[in-house]
């Protein structure tokens, strides 16, 4: 339906749109252009202008409801601004006019949200009413957290009273919000600057944060702080009021701390039930004027009374429970306590028999009658155990008198000491009496030497109250005892000195039988100390604990150094970790090993020490120190070492003829083809396959004649100082490359069984040199047969391997070892060679090598020739197991056959 257009001035006040007849925004009113974020001017529909759509808006303008009383715009700080609407038309299109109604629509929206906060107050409160108090602090944390939803703040804390200040008995706060830092506030400052009954600002003293404190007020002072905090001004929130604030809280706070006091009376009445339990008592009074005895059913019926409806009973009654004479004794104090105020503390007796004792204490009470209020105290045990103290005491006086010290007594007066008191054993041990000790100074009973000792140790005791010493007394006979002396000053309430307790023990024997040790211990000290041998204490962790001077010029300490040294310092790493792992191994049941140790002396050189070690342990089996001692045999090393390349040297000595053959085939062989390769060069006939073939050849005898040249120099050079993992059959290899052209060429076939084997830990060049030694040895023996054979001279290298050892066998088919040799084929300076030919060395040497590496080197007849087998264990570590090494003369060992 067409609409009539109603007349408008050409130029409208306020704020309004103006519209086609499409219903686009051709036009903003410049106040509400002031109103809208800048550039929304910008032509187009009117729902680019609203923050919510609005029904009916849809199509067409003429098809619009006139009057639109829900548009919010958005206004230019991005806020909502609530407008009513009315659309008037035009001849070219329409006039939507604008009224601004935000004001009234906050307000009613503040309104709202006031009432749904003290509602949901109002129902939190009623809640709190019906519940228990022991779970009113569940109901309070809820009540803050829909508060906090409801206001927007960022915390909110409810306080209570505590015996030193307040005390945050509930908290909440929303999930981006930190907690408000009470725990590093005085909470008890808000009791001394707050005093109020509005809400207040109030800063924190610690951190500086504001907050907003409610208090809730009851006749005894504050009770209640709810506590706001994320607040800028006062109020925190706008549309809720100092008077809401303080409504709200009293709804909640008033249940919360009537329940609090309910609770602290509950645990206080808990408590004294509990205390009388625990101590047998409970109250009682007695009125003056009707003689009626009052007190607790507890009491009653713990005494075996019975009371009347009122809770009472005739004093003569309750008296009766008593023994006749406490009975009238009592009796007299209670008239005494009626008459004159006094207070009764008396201990009463019940019935003989009974065995129970009762302390009664009572006040006298004005108010509103004059009667006696008190409360009745089981003493049966404190009575029983004065009983036993009596007797205990009579006891003590008895072991006083027989005990081996004497106990005395010194009473002070005017600075000086005199004794009162002495048990029986001063006579039996000097022979004095307490009157002799009277009559005169105890110092001249004191030797005269120690007369200083005994006046330090009085001036001592008057100082500091307790003193200890030692010092010889004379007896009777004038023979002198050494006394220990240890006494205690006691003091009044004043702190004045009373009297000196104390004890003198005679400890005669104990000072002879230490001088006695003292004197051992300084003979078994010298010997340690200029022993030769290097002797010293260290703990698991390698820290030193005691040297002696042997040790310590050795290694260039000092006695100052020696409680902060650390054996590691001199160790190699690798010995290091072996000394760890060997200690930790150490039991009590085994806890001894022998070991070589390599330090670093202080001239830089690593030394060779057989060091042997003891473990020492505690009760419960844990190690606690080691004690070593050790002999240096750095000395016997090296000269074992220059024995070792000395005989590696004499077997390349021996092999000097075979070396020499054999770098000199390879260059025969190179002249040779250098001779032909210049031949068909003159000739002009040097074909390029025939110079590459000759070429290559030359190569080949080169690397062959460098191969055995390098391995010489190798195999002379001297042994490192520590074993390293290395494959046995990579030294078969190398020392057959040495002999097998000498064998060749003394007419000696040599056979080689070669397997793969697991390493061993060594030295290998000293492994080759024991191979090389054996084959030569193998080789002269074939080379040398007095019994004809048919078959050829054979020596034979073979070797396998188990999972622990490695055997490598040479045999060889030459005339064996005579019966009476093989027991001593291994002895130094033993050989069956002509003079001249052998030094008897080097079997021995290679037994020596083999059992360093903890192997074993055996020889035995197999009828047709000698067999000799090394056995060396796979992998470990190369450890001396005692300290006979290589060189030992024992003859039932070392036997050699050269």
């Amino acid at each position: 339906m067409q609409r009539p257009p109603v007349s408008l001035p050409a130029q409208p006040q306020g704020m309004y749109f103006r519209l086609d007849v499409d219903g686009r925004v051709v036009e903003v009113s410049p106040a509400l252009q002031r109103r809208l974020p800048e550039g929304a001017d910008v032509p187009g529909g009117l729902a680019a202008y609203l923050m919510h759509p609005v029904a009916g808006l849809e199509g067409r303008p003429d098809t619009w409801p006139v009057e639109l009383s829900s548009m919010v715009l958005r206004d230019r700080e991005g806020m909502p601004m609530y407008c009513q609407g009315v659309l008037v038309p035009q001849a070219d299109g329409w006039f939507l006019m604008l009224l601004d109604n935000s004001g009234l629509v906050c307000r009613l929206q503040q309104d709202e949200r006031r009432e749904l906060v003290q509602s949901y107050s109002v129902q939190q409160a009623l809640q709190m009413r019906q519940v228990a108090p022991e779970y009113m602090r569940e109901i309070t944390s809820e009540w803050l957290e829909g508060l906090c939803l409801r206001l927007r703040l960022p915390w909110l804390g409810l306080l209570v009273p505590g015996k030193a200040g307040w005390l945050l008995y509930a908290q909440a706060n929303l999930a981006n919000a930190a907690p408000f830092r009470w725990e590093s506030i005085d909470l008890a400052s808000l009791s001394g600057a707050l005093d109020s009954s509005d809400p207040v600002l109030w800063r924190c003293p610690v951190s500086g944060e504001i907050a907003w404190l409610v208090p809730y007020r009851e006749h005894d002072g504050v009770r209640v702080w709810l506590v706001a905090t994320g607040v800028e001004g006062a109020p925190p929130i706008s549309w809720f009021s100092d008077a809401d604030w303080v409504a709200m809280l009293m709804l909640f706070a008033a249940p919360l701390s009537s329940g609090m006091r309910y609770l602290d009376l509950k645990q206080r009445l808990e408590r004294n039930v509990v205390l009388e339990g625990l101590l047998d008592s409970g109250w009682w009074e007695l009125h003056g004027d009707t003689r009626r005895l009052y007190m607790s059913a507890d009491l009653a019926k713990s005494l075996g009374l019975e009371l009347d409806e009122s809770g009472s009973m005739p004093v003569e009654e309750g008296m009766a429970i008593f023994d006749p004479l406490d009975r009238e004794m009592l009796a007299s104090r209670l008239e005494q306590t009626f008459t004159s105020g006094s207070t009764l503390n008396e201990a009463i007796q019940m019935r003989l028999g009974s065995g129970r004792w009762l302390r009664l204490k009572g006040e006298l009470v004005q108010t509103p009658t004059p009667r006696i209020v008190g409360y009745v105290l089981d003493v049966s045990d404190l009575k029983r155990q004065q009983e036993a103290t009596a007797a205990a005491r009579a006891r003590l006086e008895g072991l006083l008198d027989n005990a081996p010290a004497v106990i005395f007594v010194q009473s002070y007066s005017e600075g000086a000491l005199r004794f009162e008191f002495c048990s029986s054993s001063l006579y039996r041990l000097l022979g004095w009496t307490v009157e002799d000790l009277q009559a005169m100074p105890f110092s001249t009973f004191v030797h005269p030497d120690d007369r200083d000792q005994y006046y330090e140790r009085t001036r001592t005791l008057l100082r500091t109250g307790y003193s200890r010493g030692r010092y010889r007394v004379c007896d009777r006979r004038g023979v002198f005892h050494w006394m220990m002396d240890e006494a205690k000053l006691l003091r009044d309430s004043r702190g004045l000195p009373v009297e000196v307790v104390g004890l003198m023990m005679d400890f005669s024997e104990v000072v002879e039988a230490t001088e006695r040790i003292r004197e051992s211990e300084e003979r078994y000290r010298v010997l340690v100390e200029d022993a030769p041998a290097i002797i010293c204490r260290y703990r698991p962790d390698l820290t030193l604990t005691f040297a002696n001077e042997t040790m310590m010029r050795a290694l260039g300490l000092s006695s100052e150094q020696l409680g902060n040294f650390n054996l590691s310092q001199f160790m190699h790493q690798e010995d290091h970790q072996a000394t760890r792992i060997r200690l930790a191994r150490l039991t009590p049941e085994d806890p001894v090993c022998t070991v070589e140790f390599k330090p670093r002396t202080r001239d830089g050189r690593y030394a060779l020490w057989i060091w042997s070690e003891r473990g020492l342990f505690d009760s419960d089996g844990r190690l606690v120190e080691i004690q070593a001692v050790g002999r240096d045999d750095t000395q016997l090393h090296e000269a074992r070492e220059q024995l070792f390349q000395s005989a590696k040297m004499a077997t390349l000595g021996e092999m000097a003829t075979g070396l020499a053959h054999e770098i000199n085939q390879p260059l025969t062989v190179m002249r040779m083809a250098l001779a032909n390769i210049t031949k068909r060069l003159h000739k002009g006939v040097l074909e390029p396959d025939y110079l590459a073939m000759k070429l290559e050849r030359v190569e080949s005898q080169v690397t062959r004649a460098s191969r055995i040249v390098d391995h010489v120099r190798i195999f002379g050079r001297r042994s490192e100082v520590r074993g390293l993992p290395f494959d046995p059959g990579q030294c078969i290899d190398n020392v057959v490359l040495l002999v097998e052209d000498g064998m060749e060429k003394a007419g000696v076939q040599l056979e080689v069984v070669r397997r793969e084997m697991p390493p061993v830990v060594g030295h290998p060049d000293r492994l080759e040199q024991v191979l090389l030694n054996l084959l030569l040895n193998a080789q002269y023996a074939v080379s040398h047969r007095e019994i004809s054979r048919a078959e050829p001279p054979r020596v034979q290298i073979t070797c396998h391997s188990t999972e622990t050892h490695v055997f490598i066998v040479v045999e060889d088919n030459g005339d064996g070892i005579a019966p009476a040799v093989l027991a001593r084929v291994f002895e130094p300076f033993m050989t069956t060679k002509p003079a001249g030919d052998g030094t008897g060395l080097g079997l021995s040497l290679s037994y020596g090598i083999i059992n360093q590496m903890r192997g074993e080197l055996t020889a035995e007849n197999t009828g047709q020739g000698a067999r000799f087998q090394i056995r060396l264990p796979v992998g470990g570590p190369v450890v001396c197991e005692s300290a006979e090494q290589v060189l030992s003369v024992d003859s039932s060992q070392l036997v050699t056959r050269d």
